[in-house]
């Protein structure tokens, strides 16, 4: 509080129009430049970065200040703790030793990186690969004040942990509490960190899985699907097409650490029985996954609520999630709506399917755009789509996307597969849909690990 109180009278914290070096426009500007010309703040910030270092126990040779503000600050912190600095030039230089890092250092020893406010983390990540390209090991960093616009999360991808002094959510409760901002322009800053506008008046889209989260308080899937995906770092859903309960259930015991949704065909299994819908139901609250039953509705409104809520498996009474398709039209969406609205149901949402990944399909040309009209009068419930690509620019929809699979290509029977890097990364897809790479492995667990490791980097690495 006593830092955040320096920084206000020092004028670092600015109400009025700005462009962020990310081209977003702004109307709340940290400036800790400021703090080179009030050596007393700047001590202080110093000196609670050494006391992050201190109660973390941080283990480093070197510290390396991202250039260019950040670098009064960690020129102190290597006063305050008699530490070696280095210097990373923004380019390197064309005469001389051409150089891009600065200073006497060896191959293989660690340093400390730090910066002064961090958004998204691209410069910190910069830094960081300019270093690691001298042999240098990068995996801690320090800032002042996290902006909490997916910094954490894209470090993480990076196997590069962030500490902060405080964040953007503390310092605008600080400025409320000294009737510097209102609640209303707190609401109206978060709104921008949300869904921030560029600088030429097109709407900036960040996929951060934070702003995401922020986006769906009124879809109650959504917000939990994202809670369990960040809380596990995992965007791997599993398809048990497995035919025996006991087989279901041992899977489930090897790779619960590793997914964020179960997916079943639900009428494949040749011994279903309400034992095994409850052992499954116990897994999924202790474990964090969503049940997600793949039964691709495509009937009469009456018809559907009869399939969901009736018959041996009573869908509705255990499955979190279904998927749906969009061509038997908006009356059938609607009377889904019911069924999810119903207050003893364990429903939470549905997928509409706008593609699907079968050789030949006919989910192409008009299909997928007219299935996204359908969802975007029902946001509250439906969750997202099965695709191949993402199929709308709106992030408060989640993209699953089947047919993933690190080795093959096919399964000669119409199942065409792709590369985690190309469904996430070159699709844009948000969660991938593993079956028999995964279920058919000799280590189930290891390879459920694999996945759903490849998969969160791929996820919280790309660059939307």
């Amino acid at each position: 509080m006593e830092l955040l109180k320096e920084l206000n009278n020092n004028g670092a914290f600015k109400l009025g129009q700005f462009v962020l070096k990310s081209g977003q426009n702004s109307s709340f500007y940290i400036d800790l430049r400021t703090l080179i010309s009030s050596p007393d703040v700047l001590a202080k910030a110093a000196q609670a970065l050494c006391d992050i270092i201190a109660s973390k126990n941080l283990d480093f040779d070197y510290i390396v200040g991202v250039p260019y503000a950040a670098m009064p600050l960690a020129t102190l912190v290597c006063n305050i703790l008699k530490k070696p600095m280095l210097l990373k030039r923004k380019e390197a230089k064309s005469y001389g030793t051409k150089k891009l890092i600065e200073g006497s250092y060896e191959p293989g020893k660690k340093t400390l990186i730090i910066e002064d406010v961090v958004t998204t983390g691209s410069s910190i990540i910069e830094t960081i690969e300019a270093l690691r390209n001298e042999g240098l090991v990068c995996d801690q960093v320090l800032c002042v004040i996290d902006r909490e616009q997916g910094g954490v999360h894209k470090l993480a991808a990076k196997e590069i942990q962030l500490h902060s002094i405080t964040s953007m959510s503390a310092i605008l409760d600080f400025l409320i509490q000294i009737d510097f901002i209102t609640p209303q322009k707190k609401a109206q800053i978060l709104e921008e960190l949300r869904a921030p506008v560029a600088a030429n008046g097109n709407r900036a889209i960040c996929w951060s899985l934070e702003n995401r989260k922020l986006l769906l308080s009124k879809n109650p899937l959504n917000k939990h699907i994202i809670e369990i995906m960040m809380s596990k770092q995992t965007n791997l859903c599993v398809a048990a097409d497995l035919t025996k309960t006991s087989e279901i259930i041992e899977l489930v015991q090897k790779i619960h650490s590793f997914i964020c949704a179960l997916k079943l065909h639900i009428d494949i299994i040749e011994d279903f029985s309400w034992d095994f819908i409850t052992s499954l139901q116990t897994l999924a609250q202790e474990h964090k996954f969503v049940l997600f039953e793949d039964r691709k509705f495509a009937d009469i409104g009456k018809t559907m609520e009869l399939q969901l809520n009736k018959g041996i498996y009573k869908i509705s009474s255990w499955a979190n999630m279904v998927t749906v398709h969009s061509v038997a039209g908006d009356a059938t969406i609607s009377t889904f709506r019911e069924v999810v609205e119903n207050q003893n149901t364990a429903m939470e949402g549905c997928l509409l399917i706008a593609e699907l990944s079968t050789e030949g399909a006919l989910t192409r040309d008009f299909y997928p755009k007219e299935t996204v009209e359908f969802a975007k009068k029902y946001p509250n419930f439906v969750g997202g789509f099965i695709c191949q690509k993402r199929c709308h620019d709106d992030p408060s929809f989640l993209y699953w996307t089947p047919g993933v699979n690190q080795e093959q290509r096919g399964d000669g029977a119409g199942q065409q597969w792709r590369s985690i890097q190309q469904a996430v990364t070159q699709d844009k897809n948000d969660i991938i849909i593993v079956g028999r790479a995964i279920t058919s492995a000799q280590d189930v667990k290891a390879e459920a690990e694999r996945y759903a490791t490849a998969g969160w980097s791929s996820l919280i690495s790309r660059s939307d």
